[in-house]
């Protein structure tokens, strides 16, 4: 229960960071100022101004688009009994996301700390919610889990083709989320969403054997979405 305590404070923590840098950021691009030295060059060079003619007119502008718009805190879903991420909505449909999970043996019943890194491809299946506030999704996530016995190419001790490689996986999944508005100056909105996924590995043995049942290879998972204007 402390490791629970302790991961879930750092989530927190971590966010937070985040969302203060986020908003120093756009607060300067408010107000106009320039970006400040002490900022990682990467940030500085991303985020510099910029002009562009059009028919004469001479527009200066700064970039935002590394700047996510989302920031997800999610619960179990294949990639860790806790993960957090940050997401960016490329189109009205299609709306990417980046997860840092983590499992281990007090945190969650695994017999191995596992570290998992998955880029979450949402594509909505309408672009204005059902009902107010309804949202369905479809999507692919391909996940990198880190452990001892994971690997991305299989020791020579085991057999030609015995297992598969363990490291990288794809988990096709389904889900809805209930999206509110939130008015404040940050915040456009919170959603609350659940998803089904399965691993790749999973269902091809659901296919081919009759040991594993097809709903033994699907996980659950709920999550937080906060939205940013």
């Amino acid at each position: 229960m402390t490791e629970v305590i302790k991961y879930c404070f750092r989530c927190i923590v971590l966010i937070g960071i985040i969302l203060v840098s986020v908003f120093d950021v756009k607060a300067q691009a408010d107000a106009g100022d320039s970006i400040r030295t002490d900022m990682p060059k990467v940030l500085q060079k991303a985020y510099r101004e910029r002009t562009v003619v059009i028919k004469k007119d001479t527009i200066t502008y700064r970039h935002r688009w590394f700047i996510p718009g989302q920031y997800k805190l999610q619960y179990a879903g294949s990639i860790g009994f806790m993960s957090v991420g940050f997401g960016y909505a490329i189109t009205p449909t299609y709306q990417p996301a980046l997860f840092f999970g983590y499992l281990s043996e007090n945190f969650g019943g695994s017999k191995n700390s596992v570290v998992s890194i998955s880029l979450k491809n949402s594509f909505y299946f309408t672009k204005q919610p059902l009902f107010r506030y309804f949202k369905p999704y479809g999507g692919l996530s391909i996940t990198w889990g880190n452990t001892n016995n994971t690997f991305k190419r299989l020791p020579d001790y085991y057999p030609k083709e015995y297992y598969f490689q363990n490291k990288i996986h794809f988990y096709p999944f389904l889900g809805g989320e209930l999206k509110f508005a939130i008015n404040n100056r940050y915040f456009d909105g919170v959603g609350v969403y659940t998803e089904f996924s399965a691993m790749d590995a999973y269902l091809l043995e659901a296919i081919r054997t009759k040991y594993v049942k097809p709903h033994m290879a699907l996980s659950m998972a709920v999550g937080v979405t906060f939205y940013l204007r």
